[in-house]
């Protein structure tokens, strides 16, 4: 049995290390086996970070406050009437989310507060005035839709339907369905693309 070379110790066969004094024994050991490489971020399916649903609604959600806002103070101030404050409103609506992506780096206001952009399906390419164009036409479209029972109620309002709230808001609620399902694709939609991402072929992606 060997000694410790140190302090003559008696080592106990396989130890590293003497009991008595810490020094290294001469004992054979296996060396260590190196560590597994894990890469530092696991890339999408697509190579590029596609924005979640929870980001895109907070940026939807920014954009409508910032609609909301912008309606009120021009179209408010005219006092205009209900049916051109509906229509002007979906015009401001399809120029804020056209010109915007289109001439602001793919970005409105609110998706550049949550660091989200629209770009082409490649994940990369910036897209011009014409692609945005396309895009917000169906967003739009969809939102017209979504308006077209509500604005012809309020404006040629019956008896019948002045007392009947309930089946009035249920008949406003199937008018708007398509726009609520073009907002919700992304909870399902493997690229979390819209039906007008689809539509314009584009995707959101994450900018940090």
């Amino acid at each position: 049995m060997a000694n410790c070379p140190t302090c003559g110790t008696e080592q106990v066969p396989g130890q590293q290390f003497c009991a008595s004094c810490g020094s290294p024994t001469t004992a054979v050991y296996a060396p260590l086996a190196p560590l597994p490489q894990f890469p530092a971020e696991i890339p999408s399916a697509f190579g590029y970070a596609l924005a979640g649903f929870w980001r895109r609604f907070l940026g939807f959600f920014i954009d409508d406050v910032l609609l909301l806002i912008l309606g009120w103070i021009t179209l408010g101030a005219a006092h205009v009437t209900f049916a051109t404050d509906v229509i002007g409103v979906i015009a401001m609506t399809f120029l804020y989310n056209s010109l915007f992506i289109g001439f602001a780096n793919g970005q409105t206001p609110g998706m550049r507060i949550v660091s989200v952009r629209c770009v082409d399906q490649d994940g990369v390419t910036r897209l011009n005035y014409a692609r945005a164009a396309k895009r917000s036409v169906l967003y739009t479209a969809l939102l017209l839709i979504g308006s077209i029972h509500h604005l012809y109620r309020y404006v040629n309002p019956t008896t019948a339907q002045l007392h009947s709230e309930i089946h009035a808001e249920l008949i406003f609620f199937v008018f708007l369905l398509p726009h609520l399902i073009d907002l919700l694709w992304v909870a399902w939609d493997k690229r979390n693309q819209t039906l007008h991402d689809k539509f314009a072929q584009t995707v959101v992606v994450k900018t940090r």
